[in-house]
């Protein structure tokens, strides 16, 4: 009995040891293919936050309307599958701000021999600048060397770490941030806005001309961490006192991004422009991703939402297309119908139910292919200058008003597309978009931005495409540039600007106008139209209604892409449920020598720096990517 009892204590320890062996195998396997999504980044998060924690899923939803492969992963998991034998060279890493301020040293220092090994690694303002007890390094930051800055020395400054800045950089380098002109302004329009006088603007820091503009009255600032004015390092953005808001550095073998910026905290209040324009920079001007393109085709749109607010707009709308400007593409054109303007009975408003010339002109612009929307609340300075997060109930009823009398002159048709009066939309406002099916909206939210899915702090409106405007400081519209005396010819050359980066960078961008305003403005506003139709003759642009963007673009979001290495070469591969026509992928040159299309339905095409691939239909993709010798 003894010996038959002790041979079965001996397989049950046995069967424990193999058991705790084999889940340490399972948890060794598991942690280093979670380290090794092959041309993906990866987003390092703290252990304890789940991955569909509010902060992580906005980098994952930048990814996907960036078009850049992403996946959150645990610090520790990321460590465990480095040292479980992860290539380096293959690693490419965030290190994002806000939420993940504190970590241990040793993952900041497994993070540091990486890169040194040849990964690559972006790191956010704050993200790592505690460690895991929350404590500040003594001098500065611990990923100081690696980044090639010195910044968060909390001896030196204590509570002064930080300044409210301006920034400033190169024109070409804003564009490559996906910042269009008008968002950052030169020095002369820059000048309007800050205390700097416009010579001193061109001279002062000539690397760095170009000045980060909100939609304001004022120069626009961030919070920037004070930091060295470093010796060979790449600068892509300063501020204007000569702090570094964002530099890339050689580090041994690989490469370390530094973005003095909050991008989550700055994404969550409505300007979700950097972050997505930083996490695009790094997966494709200094990791070398492919890229799933934003816009039809890969072909740069423009969206021109015309905003109807009086029932004078309707004479405006007839001189306008006597000039023809509504003989081009797709325009998305919004009404406010309501009988008065500014409070009930003024009679000053368009009176939609009963004016029969606005009834023929939006049966003419629905001939002419343009989609017809809803402009807000009946009463449109009354609504913009009233409505509030605290009175839905007595302005909610307006709306309804405004859509069915839209709804009517639109033969029956329910509006899908949406504008806010005065830019003016109270939170109850998206309740009722998703209400009344409302696919894209315009907004005053993140200007310059391409179409997004807006962030409210950690709520997420994802029922409908928001479409920001853009601005040239704080001048918008043809009637905001007469309030600033603008002439004709600056309003013009930036209209113009517009056009050339709407094509070069592929993306789809909003501009806005009121009739009033660009009769006004008309030669600029033509001009603008022109040399975007000239785009569309060459087959490099396009017009399109914000209800067309919306549907791609939810399309879009269906699509599942991956990139895995075979051999020599990588194989790319995506799927659809219905159809990947008109999906388009960019791949870069610098990478790749040449592309293949093993199966499915595509088009590749060679381009100065990359190769464009446009899917033709089908509902899966492959293709063989032949990396550069």
């Amino acid at each position: 009995m003894n010996m038959q009892l002790r041979w079965k204590k001996w397989l049950v320890g046995a069967a424990a040891v193999l058991c705790v062996l084999a889940a340490m195998a399972w948890h060794q396997s598991r942690s280093l293919q979670a380290s090794q999504h092959y041309a993906t980044l990866s987003l390092l998060i703290p252990d304890a936050m789940p991955a569909n924690a509010p902060q992580v899923q906005i980098w994952r939803e930048a990814a996907r309307e960036r078009g850049v492969l992403l996946s959150p992963l645990p610090i520790s998991e990321w460590m465990r599958g480095i040292h479980y034998g992860a290539p380096a060279a293959q690693q490419a890493v965030i290190v994002p701000d806000t939420f993940h301020r504190n970590i241990s040293d040793a993952a900041l220092q497994t993070l540091i021999d990486v890169v040194h090994a040849g990964g690559q690694a972006m790191v956010v303002q704050d993200g790592g600048l505690l460690d895991e007890r929350g404590y500040y390094n003594r001098g500065s930051s611990r990923l100081s060397a690696m980044l090639g800055v010195r910044y968060g020395d909390y001896d030196t400054y204590q509570d002064q770490l930080s300044d409210y800045e301006e920034i400033r950089g190169a024109p070409a380098t804003m564009e490559l941030l996906g910042i269009p002109p008008g968002r950052y302004l030169d020095a002369k329009a820059a000048a309007k806005l800050t205390a700097i006088d416009a010579a001193d603007l061109a001279v002062q820091e000539p690397a760095f001309p170009s000045f980060i503009a909100g939609y304001t009255k004022d120069s626009q600032r961030f919070t920037v961490l004070k930091t060295d004015r470093p010796n060979g390092l790449q600068v892509l953005l300063q501020s204007s006192n000569g702090d570094v808001v964002a530099s890339v550095h050689r580090w041994g073998q690989g490469q370390a991004m530094f973005v003095n910026l909050p991008l989550t905290y700055l994404l969550q209040r409505t300007d979700g422009i950097f972050l997505h324009g930083f996490l695009a920079y790094f997966a494709q001007q200094v990791v070398v991703q492919p890229a799933l393109l934003a816009s039809p085709n890969g072909i740069g749109a423009l969206v021109l939402n015309w905003h109807n607010d009086d029932g004078k707009a309707i004479g405006f709308l007839r001189e306008l297309q006597q000039a023809g400007i509504f003989d081009h593409g797709h325009q998305s054109m919004h009404f406010t119908a309501g009988p008065d303007v500014n409070v009930q009975g003024d009679g000053l408003g368009m009176d939609l139910d009963y004016n029969n010339e606005a009834q023929q002109m939006i049966l003419k612009l629905r001939s002419q292919g343009h989609s017809i929307g809803n402009h807000g609340g009946w009463i449109h300075n009354y609504f913009g200058q009233l409505a509030s997060d605290s009175n839905g109930d007595e302005f909610m009823p307006f709306l309804d008003l405004n859509n069915a009398s839209v709804t009517q002159a639109n033969q029956g048709q329910v509006p899908r597309e949406y504008s806010a009066p005065n830019g003016n939309q109270p939170l109850w406002t998206y309740d009722w978009m998703a209400e009344h099916g409302v696919q894209a909206y315009y907004t005053v939210a993140n200007v310059g931005m391409p179409p997004t899915r807006l962030w409210l702090g950690t709520r997420h409106i994802d029922k409908a495409w928001a479409f920001p405007v853009l601005t040239y400081g704080q001048v918008a519209s043809a009637e905001e540039a007469s309030f600033q005396n603008m002439p004709t010819e600056e309003f013009g050359q930036w209209l113009q600007q517009l056009a050339r980066f709407i094509e070069q960078t592929r993306s789809i961008r909003l501009s806005y106008f009121h009739p009033i305003g660009a009769v006004g403005y008309l030669p600029a506003v033509k001009a603008y139209i022109d040399s975007v139709q000239a785009c569309v003759d060459r087959r490099q642009c396009q017009f399109i209604s914000m209800g067309e963007a919306a549907d791609f673009l939810s399309r879009r979001a269906q699509v599942q892409w991956s990139v895995q290495a075979q051999g020599g070469e990588e194989l790319l591969s995506a799927s659809h449920p219905q159809s990947l026509a008109s999906m388009a992928w960019t791949l870069p040159k610098k990478k790749y020598a040449a592309v293949r299309v093993r199966d499915g339905q595509a088009q590749v095409q060679s381009t100065e720096d990359a190769w464009l691939v446009r899917a033709q239909g089908g509902t899966q993709l492959r293709l063989e990517l032949r990396r550069q010798p």
